[in-house]
């Protein structure tokens, strides 16, 4: 998201965090069904009480930075879990998060943390640094542990097809560990989840061409999905000049507008999160051309889960690839 747009988001997760001083919410774990987007952010009534012991009914404390994260260690956990998602508003932007005390306190008391790594949410290592348990806990870093990337790689991995079955597995592996009696049930549901994401696998398949297919993107959130679709994104500089927030150059202007105007690329991607006057005016460009326009977005929308909202996404790729 562009530097505008991040001054906003912080504008208005300001005003929400003083509104929830005056009204205080209840945290709520998720559940297992598809995520609607109304989980609250934990409360200090209801926290945990500590990462060395369950909580009060007996269930592993599971923190995730990032909804999604969240949504697979429910469905992992099953009811020997309860879980936190600290990020569940779609309108927050993760680089720019400023945890609240009730968010510091739920990662202190958690057992188990997940979160995105490499550069994403470093305000979460930051609460890990700080928290008082962090030697007793198990931690998943998606980015650096099952991912294989580092700080400065392009963090949106959970766009990768391959990540979130890999984070199923762990996530059983960390909670078998935690609670070995029930290493047998937790292995069952992360193949039980991991086999439920097959529509998503089987749309990649089906959309993946063989001879390349060449894309211009406004920031570098879809790229892993295009990867592997097998597209070639054809302005990346002019993408990561956008997702950092700077003026692309005019030749990175005049290498996109080329494209478009002669149809040298197959469809303009958008991260509809991150709207600026140079990607309007890029807008405008592809549909006076003719080149079809895919948005996407940077985090879950509100009222999907993740396969609903991957697969939904790759049906408007396949509509574009679909346009004569």
């Amino acid at each position: 998201m562009d530097k505008k747009n991040r001054t906003f988001i912080r504008f208005i997760t300001g005003c929400l965090l003083t509104l929830t001083a005056v009204f205080p919410l209840s945290g709520c774990g998720q559940s297992t069904a598809p995520n609607t987007g109304d989980q609250k952010q934990p409360s200090a009534a209801n926290s945990p009480q500590s990462a060395s012991s369950k909580a009060p009914d007996g269930k592993i404390k599971v923190v995730a930075a990032e909804n999604f994260y969240g949504e697979v260690a429910q469905a992992v956990g099953g009811d020997q879990v309860e879980v936190q998602s600290i990020l569940t508003n779609p309108n927050v932007d993760p680089h720019d998060y400023e945890p609240t005390p009730d968010a510091s306190k739920t990662v202190n008391d958690s057992q188990l943390v997940i979160y995105n790594g490499i550069g994403y949410d470093s305000w979460m290592d930051k609460l890990l640094k700080a928290s008082s348990t962090s030697k007793g806990k198990s931690i998943i870093n998606v980015g650096s542990d099952l991912a294989g990337k580092k700080e400065g790689d392009n963090p949106h991995v959970w766009y990768d097809p391959n990540t979130i079955p890999k984070v199923a597995a762990a996530i059983a592996d960390d909670l078998a560990k935690l609670n070995p009696g029930q290493a047998h049930s937790f292995k069952q549901r992360a193949d039980q989840y991991i086999a439920s994401l097959s529509p998503l696998k089987n749309q990649v398949e089906k959309l993946k061409k063989s001879e390349g297919v060449s894309i211009d993107v406004s920031e570098p959130v879809f790229d892993y999905m295009a990867k592997a679709l097998n597209f070639k994104v054809n302005n990346p500089t002019f993408a990561k000049s956008i997702e950092e927030g700077n003026d692309p150059s005019p030749r990175d202007i005049g290498q996109i507008q080329s494209d478009i105007q002669g149809k040298k690329v197959k469809m303009f991607i958008v991260n509809s999160q991150a709207q600026n006057s140079t990607i309007s005016t890029i807008v405008d460009l592809a549909k006076s051309s003719g080149v079809p326009i895919v948005q996407v977005t940077e985090t879950e929308p509100m009222g999907k889960d993740y396969l609903q909202w991957m697969v939904g996404q790759l049906q408007d790729v396949e509509k574009a690839l679909n346009v004569k």
